[in-house]
Parts: C-alpha cells; sequence; structure tokens
C-alpha cells in the first residue's frame, strides 16, 4: 500500500501499489491527487519524444502559463455556450421580427389601424422576445469547466448534474464542426475516457472548440 497525503485537505489516505504515478481522487474531499511512482521504480529512462515522463507535462501546461499539473486542483477556464455564435440568422431574424412588429404597432396605433392587426403585432413581440430568451437559457443551462487535473460538464438550470473526465483517462477528445460552426468559430466538443465506450462529455456551441482541445491536451499524457 502506498500512504500520501491529499493536496487540498491535507487528510492522509492509503492507495493500492498498483496505482502508483497515475491519478486518484481524495476519499475525504474528492480532490485528485497524483500518486509518486514508489521508491524502487525502473531507473528513469533518457528523455526522448516517443517516451515523456509525466512530470514533462506539468511543464508544458506551465510553459503555456496555465496552472501546473500537480498540487491542489486549480480552475484553468471555465465557458458557456454561445449566444449569438450558435444561430446568428436565427437570432439576426428573431430580432428583425422583434424591431418589425414594435415598429408596426406604434404606427398602427397613430393610423388607428383595426384592433386584430394590433393584436397581431404584439404576437409577434412576444414570440420574438420568448425565442431569445429561451435561447438565453439555453446558453447558461450547460457549462464547461477545465481544471488542471479533469474536465467536468455542467448540466441543468434549476437543478443540476454534472459528467466528469480524469485527464489522465482521456483516450479520446473529439472537435466537431459544420462549415458554418467554422466560419463563426463554435463548434462541438466531445470527451471519452478509456473506461467507457461512448462520448462522456459533450458541449455544442462553444467558442473555439479546437483550442479548448489543445488546452486539455497539456494536462493529458499523450504517447
Amino acid at each position: 500500500m502506498i500512504r500520501i497525503e491529499c493536496d487540498n485537505c491535507e487528510k492522509p489516505f492509503e492507495v493500492e501499489d498498483t496505482e502508483a504515478g497515475g491519478k486518484v481522487p481524495c476519499p475525504e474531499c474528492g480532490d485528485v491527487n497524483r500518486i509518486p511512482a514508489p521508491a524502487a521504480a525502473a531507473p528513469t529512462p533518457p528523455k526522448s519524444d516517443s517516451s515523456t515522463p509525466p512530470a514533462s507535462q506539468a511543464d508544458r501546461a506551465a510553459d503555456a502559463g496555465l496552472p501546473p499539473d500537480h498540487g491542489p486542483e486549480q480552475r484553468v477556464v471555465k465557458v458557456r455556450r454561445c449566444w449569438f455564435r450558435s444561430r446568428p440568422l436565427k437570432f439576426s431574424l428573431m430580432v428583425l421580427v422583434l424591431v418589425g412588429c414594435l415598429t408596426g404597432m406604434v404606427y398602427g396605433h397613430f393610423q388607428e389601424w383595426k384592433d386584430w392587426t394590433t393584436w397581431l403585432w404584439l404576437i409577434g413581440v412576444v414570440v420574438s422576445v420568448l425565442t431569445v430568451g429561451w435561447w438565453w437559457v439555453d446558453r447558461l443551462s450547460a457549462a464547461l469547466e477545465i481544471t488542471n487535473k479533469r474536465t467536468i460538464m455542467h448540466t441543468g438550470f434549476l437543478s443540476r448534474s454534472t459528467s466528469e473526465v480524469v485527464h489522465d483517462n482521456i483516450r479520446n477528445v473529439l472537435v466537431d464542426q459544420s462549415f458554418w460552426q467554422r466560419v463563426w468559430g463554435v463548434g462541438r466538443l466531445g470527451i471519452s475516457s478509456s473506461g467507457q465506450d461512448g462520448v462522456e462529455v459533450s458541449v455544442n456551441h462553444l467558442r473555439n472548440p479546437g483550442e479548448l482541445r489543445k488546452m486539455i491536451d497539456l494536462y493529458r499524457p499523450l504517447d
């Protein structure tokens, strides 16, 4: 057994010898800790492009101006879905409908149009406002948080749920963009771990998903 002290709460706990060199969550606070390799481990092989020791992974993140891979868990970035960029044409259409209906209501009032016409403009205003408002709620209902140890997806508005993947266990990071999404710089980011067959973390309409993937790659082992 290997006995270590949590980086966050400083409480000691034990893990199996097979966990040496990996990461495990603290049973008390849940913070992810790196387990040191045993003292009797084989000599460190010479540095090469094909064999990069875990310590250099922290250097890659630190060299990029981000929190290091070791030590207490720190937030790197937290992003939400785009509001306008995720649906620029629909958003522009709703704004035009809103402006047009408001103009029609004002013009119809001075021209003493029939009451049903005023109600028609009012319905257009309500529909456009509710549509844009729903898009705003949808934006707030999902967020992607990247720390120096894991990536977490938060979903829900009134109720909340989370799904996370530890960076050392990431098998694949997927960036999916249509033609128009590439034009507007948005897309979907999907993450799967070695322990699951499907995509565990998936958020669409994120700004610059390629940059987010590069950020995650700084914290996961790459062979």
